[in-house]
């Protein structure tokens, strides 16, 4: 009896954010490495939030009015509301706050002629004095966010059309340059796309619970849907972002969907990405944005629909905020930080600018965890590689082709799982053996030939590969009998 894990297949239930208080220990607060950071607003404008004895310290280049609310995070329950106005000015929590006890803080104002919101903030008061809470994501996220450059080159690759994210789609540029018409500069694009997804679109309860796969989430299908999940909404967002000549990624990680997770998270190796969001480049630096967690419709069935206040409380928030419960594996970036280690114990890899990834030696490869961000795979020459190990490949998104070596006589389990770009894989005649779920959820997959040397093919290895036409010897007339979405053909020789 084989269980079958979607080990890094996005769907993102319905998230009520905060919903279900937790348990958190008393006393166990731990103060963040910083004690300020700077809020962008939705217009451009920056806030620096700093946090002194019992007080909330803000300072803005741009007069304006703020309501700014805080909160409790456990119940979400309002504590108080206070209105303050100029370039700066100060709010004592203090009197309002308990000891121990997260709260949010949530700055509202005008910008487009709307009512905008900047949350996922989170303070707490010990001994009369504020503190920033710290997320054990925060220092781990300045690492996954190194590959993020700002330099012309990396930036150019950052409006570039890719799959699922088609910004060079006549369909898509309709779309963008509509939603985007008669905006005054790239702020408002930028929010003017933010909100069309979060609050035009709906999720997609239905399709995130059902037990189908091959769900199809590229900007254009989402677009023409009107409904999608986390991934569809980030390529969305990207592509529209993309198509109006403004920087733009799709990231993937953990997203923390209510209070208990978010306080209780302990990291682990193992952890795989379940959620994704984009992040988008304006007034030179970096800014991440969740719409799904912003989401205001949900789509159960037709007919069905629940909606829900508008909210932008994860608009361009700070890698300070948003690391609060949201924990960054990759940024979808075509590039690479250039870097080498060991993969194996006779194997090593090199990742190079262009994002190639080189493997020499041989044996069995077991790429570490954290490296997935490549853009292309090549076995050097003389390299004698004979297994590719369980996961090895595992969430490599942007690996379009793969050709294995001569010497390859097994792919192990989840070996290419969710390697959701992959087009083309050769499988050399060396090859005896393919694993459990070697390759599913590699939905762009078109053509495999399987050799007549491969004496075994494990469960569900080419399941959810909807657009896959695939050739096998007759031996393996079911061999897709039990997939959940079957391929497009199989040729049986």
């Amino acid at each position: 009896m084989f269980l079958r894990v979607a080990a890094s297949v996005i769907l993102c239930a319905t998230i009520t954010l905060n919903a279900f208080p937790g348990i958190f220990r008393k006393g166990d607060f731990r103060p963040a490495i910083f004690d300020s950071y700077e809020l962008t607003l939705a217009d451009g404008a920056t806030v620096d939030f700093s946090l002194s004895g019992g007080r909330a310290i803000f300072s803005s280049d741009v007069s304006r009015e703020y309501d700014i609310t805080l909160s409790k995070c456990k119940t979400m329950k309002t504590v108080r509301t206070y209105s303050r106005g100029g370039t700066s000015f100060d709010v004592d929590f203090s009197a309002d706050m308990s000891e121990d006890e997260l709260y949010y803080v949530t700055l509202t104002y005008e910008a487009f002629g709307r009512s905008v919101d900047n949350g996922n903030n989170i303070i707490y008061m010990s001994g009369g004095n504020l503190y920033f809470w710290k997320s054990p994501n925060y220092e781990f996220n300045l690492k996954s966010c190194e590959e993020m450059w700002t330099d012309e080159q990396s930036l150019k690759e950052c409006l570039e059309p890719m799959n699922d994210i088609e910004c060079d789609d006549p369909v898509l540029i309709g779309y963008s340059d509509q939603i985007c018409n008669g905006a005054k500069d790239d702020w408002e694009k930028v929010y003017r796309i933010y909100v069309y997804i979060a609050h035009q679109m709906a999720y997609d309860n239905e399709e995130a619970y059902s037990d189908a796969g091959g769900y199809q989430d590229s900007a254009v299908d989402i677009l023409r849907d009107g409904k999608g999940i986390c991934e569809g909404f980030g390529n969305c967002f990207t592509a529209l972002c993309r198509a109006q000549g403004i920087p733009a990624t799709v990231e993937f990680g953990i997203g923390m969907g209510s209070y208990d997770e978010q306080v209780n998270y302990t990291p682990s190796p193992s952890d795989y990405s379940d959620h994704a969001w984009a992040a988008v480049y304006l007034g030179d630096k970096w800014h991440f944005v969740d719409p799904t967690y912003d989401m205001s419709r949900y789509y159960n069935k037709e007919g069905d629909v629940d909606v829900y206040e508008d909210a932008t409380l994860y608009y361009l928030l700070p890698l300070e905020s948003f690391s609060n419960d949201h924990r960054i594996l990759d940024a979808d970036t075509r590039h690479c930080q250039p870097v080498a280690g060991r993969c194996g114990d006779y194997a090593t890899y090199e990742l190079t600018r262009d994002g190639t990834c080189i493997i020499s030696g041989y044996g069995l490869l077991e790429m570490p965890d954290d490296v997935n961000c490549f853009n292309k795979l090549v076995f050097a020459e003389g390299s004698a590689i004979n297994c590719i190990g369980p996961n090895c490949f595992d969430d490599c998104d942007l690996v379009t082709t793969i050709i294995l070596p001569d010497t390859i006589t097994r792919i192990d389990d989840y070996a290419f799982n969710t390697c959701e770009d992959l087009e083309y894989v050769y499988i050399p005649e060396s090859c005896t053996y393919i694993g459990v779920q070697a390759f599913c959820y590699c939905d762009e997959l078109s053509y495999v030939y399987i050799p007549d040397t491969v004496e075994t093919i494990r469960e569900w290895a080419f399941d959810d590969c909807p657009r896959l036409y695939i050739s096998v010897p007759n031996q393996w007339y079911d061999i897709a009998s039990d997939y959940d979405t079957q391929p497009f053909h199989i040729e049986r020789r």
